[in-house]
């Protein structure tokens, strides 16, 4: 199921074609998402479509239709028949004994079927009304865009409306593929436009669910003579009940497992589990589980990216959850989450929120969730480190009994009180997977670590010294005022920036580099799956020499919008482009399991960081059987003074100390910096892991942040 699969011509004019047979249903039947904006809208369509929307169904997809409030009175009458089945059992079972299959029911009991498609969720219309009274005219677009499960995307743009009617007129559409290049704009464009009238964010006009819709009283009737259908035929059976949340997946051993230690502690706790081992199913699963046993129940999920809604959008869907999405970006989200906790509170039974930590925290989505029922409130935090911030602690909504927090990385740097936080709203780790038990079960890849050693400029290690007389200085003074602690601050800042963007990384990255890829050509391999996270500043230079290597490659930052993002990890997938630059915007849950080759410039001290950078480089793909990591680690010279000396291995060496841990070749790696140690008597950081050198240094740093530079 791939929309690349495709032959698309970029135009189809129905003096040529069949706009639906040729164009719609091939693209519905390899898509997943499927987002329509039409001017008019009638059940005779689905019959003409019946093939693709089949499919759509089998694949586990959903179509959601934005139009204009005019409707034949029998579809009206469907439409709303569909809706009330979502919160009557009894009606709800009745439409599904009489759908028995989508083939059936399309070409013979047309209406029925199409209240059973919103009742089973696979269906969602939404309706565009004018925001001003003034504003006599009509939403009168034709556009769509699908999307498959590789996140390829096909746009539409036209003259076509979903009815039989349209069908027989003389139309065209222009087709634009997310990965043509020259095609990207257009897809992004028409992409962003629909969201926007979707969200309600359209400045001319409303985009209204179906229970506003009918509150508000805009939908107009038509009664117009019923047109002769085309039949179509599809072949696949519908799938089971999707109206209600459930399971969609086969989970493994260890998701069982966390699920079940979750409910053993009251259902509060935290999953420990390592990056690409499966926590965001773990967590629906457990949803799904509280709503078996009372039927009821609304779930706040919380994530901290706004990239990461999308994700858990589709996720959320995939389990029968029907999300209301709530960041800036949704500008109408404080409506329709009114709207959505009034309807739970009346009749439906399952309500589900999106939230970025930030929306969570605020007061106005805070005074919305309240009205919920504590029993029936479930929380679960993605990437639940984050909320220990103190601004960000309001989002742990006190009013949800049912609490599961998700991180790869409990505890928070330098921080014990957002830690302490955390651990009283969520309760402690009830689970706990680590990197090691996640290779050895075959969930991530082995890897093997290659320590690179670099040394400061002899300007480099004159600064990193001046900076450390001065904060010697300051950290003998017990008794320091603020004015005194601040400064403290920045010169371990400025320090560490010193040690972060050390020329000699550079010239070494490109060392390793070129040596790898010179193996894989004289190998008679092309070389592809490289990733190279990079301190900040230095993007651009380690891109050019990326390239001057004869690489194909990318940088990867947060100037890249969406869109783009998704074409360049496609690319990166297939191998068209064998190398992508990062600075941090692959640390926030962006996945790029086809990494087999990471190059560490960026010499980070925060475990959250680099242990969640490693995760992304293990996670199982197609062909991959290990990854290869290459770690920069800056280390004093012969000549360094015992006080540099000390700063550069007790800031590197945790870093060496988690990578070697589970590393292939553990102890061929710590043989590379062995001498370097016992020349300074510090062998005993060869074992010490960063929460190790935290709980010695915390005393010495306090507030400071110590290593954490």
């Amino acid at each position: 199921m791939s929309l690349r699969t495709l032959d698309l011509r970029p135009v189809y004019d129905s003096s040529v074609n069949d706009l639906v047979a040729d164009l719609v249903v091939p693209l519905l039947s390899n898509c997943v998402e499927y987002y329509r904006g039409v001017g008019f809208f009638s059940s005779g369509w689905l019959r003409v479509a019946a093939v693709g929307l089949s499919k759509l169904a089998e694949n586990g997809g959903t179509a959601r239709i934005i139009l204009s409030p005019i409707l034949e009175r029998s579809d009206w009458e469907a439409i709303q028949l569909g809706e009330r089945a979502k919160r009557d059992e009894v009606l709800r079972e009745l439409l599904q004994r009489n759908v028995t299959h989508l083939q059936e029911s399309l070409e013979h009991d047309t209406l029925n079927c199409l209240a059973w498609l919103i009742t089973d969720g696979l269906l969602e219309l939404r309706f565009a009304v004018p925001r001003t009274p003034e504003d006599f005219g009509v939403y009168h677009d034709k556009v769509a865009f699908f999307k498959d499960g590789s996140s390829e995307v096909v746009a539409i743009h036209g003259s076509l409306n979903d009815s039989v009617q349209g069908t027989l007129n003389g139309e065209a559409f222009s087709v634009f593929k997310s990965w043509e290049i020259g095609h990207v704009p257009f897809v992004e464009q028409h992409v962003v436009r629909l969201l926007r009238l979707w969200n309600d964010e359209n400045e001319r006009f409303r985009a209204f669910p179906l229970p506003e819709a009918v509150r508000a009283q805009i939908v107009s009737l038509r009664t117009t003579p019923t047109r002769p259908y085309r039949r179509g035929l599809a072949e696949t059976p519908m799938a089971g009940d999707r109206a209600a949340p459930h399971v969609p997946v086969q989970l493994m051993e260890h998701q069982i497992k966390a699920i079940e230690a979750w409910f053993k502690a009251g259902r509060r706790g935290i999953l420990e589990m390592a990056t690409g081992t499966g926590k965001t199913v773990a967590a629906l699963a457990a949803a799904v589980s509280c709503f078996r046993e009372t039927r009821r129940l609304a779930c706040i999920v919380l994530v901290p990216y706004l990239h990461l809604l999308e994700q858990w959008e589709t996720h959320c869907r995939h389990f029968g959850f029907r999300p209301v999405v709530c960041s800036g970006s949704h500008t109408n989200w404080r409506v329709q989450l009114r709207a959505a906790v009034a309807d739970f509170k009346l009749c439906i039974p399952q309500l589900c929120v999106l939230a970025v930590h930030n929306t969570g925290a605020s007061e106005d989505f805070l005074r919305l969730v309240v009205e919920l029922p504590k029993s029936s409130c479930l929380l679960i935090a993605d990437e639940s480190h984050a909320l220990g911030a103190l601004q960000m602690r309001r989002a742990l909504y006190d009013g949800a009994e049912m609490r599961l927090a998700l991180t790869a990385t409990p505890k928070r740097w330098y921080d014990e009180e957002g830690t302490q936080a955390l651990l009283d709203y969520f309760g402690d780790v009830c689970f706990q997977l680590d990197i090691g038990d996640a290779i050895g079960k075959e969930l991530l890849v082995p890897y093997e670590y290659r320590p690179v050693l670099v040394q400061l400029t002899a300007d480099e290690e004159d600064t990193v010294s001046y900076y450390s007389r001065r904060i010697g200085i300051l950290l003998a003074n017990k008794e320091r005022t603020f004015e005194e602690a601040e400064e403290l601050k920045r010169l371990l800042l400025e320090r560490a920036k010193v040690v972060a963007r050390a020329e000699e990384k550079y010239p070494a990255a490109m060392t390793a580099i070129a040596d790898h890829v010179a193996r894989c050509r004289a190998a008679g391999v092309t070389p592809k799956g490289i990733l190279v996270y990079c301190p900040p500043g230095r993007h651009k230079q380690v891109l050019e020499g990326v390239a001057d290597l004869g690489l194909i490659c990318h940088d990867f930052v947060h100037e890249v919008g969406m869109v783009e993002r998704e074409r360049l990890l496609r690319d990166f997938a297939c191998g068209h482009l064998q190398a992508l630059v990062a600075i941090k915007c692959l640390d926030e849950g962006v996945d790029v399991p086809s990494t087999q080759y990471a190059f560490f410039l960026a010499s980070t001290t925060n475990p959250r960081e680099f242990i969640q950078r490693r995760g992304r480089v293990l996670r199982r793909a197609e062909g991959k059987g290990n990854a290869v990591l290459w770690d920069f680690l800056v280390v004093p010279s012969d000549a360094s003074s015992p006080e540099v000396a000390a700063f550069l291995l007790r800031r590197e060496m945790p870093r060496f100390a988690e990578f070697t841990s589970c590393a292939s070749n553990k102890y061929a790696a710590r043989e590379v910096l062995r001498p370097i140690l016992d020349h300074y008597q510090m062998l005993d950081l060869l074992d010490m892991k960063p929460w190790d050198v935290y709980h010695q240094d915390k005393d010495l740093y306090g507030d400071s942040n110590g290593i954490n530079e």
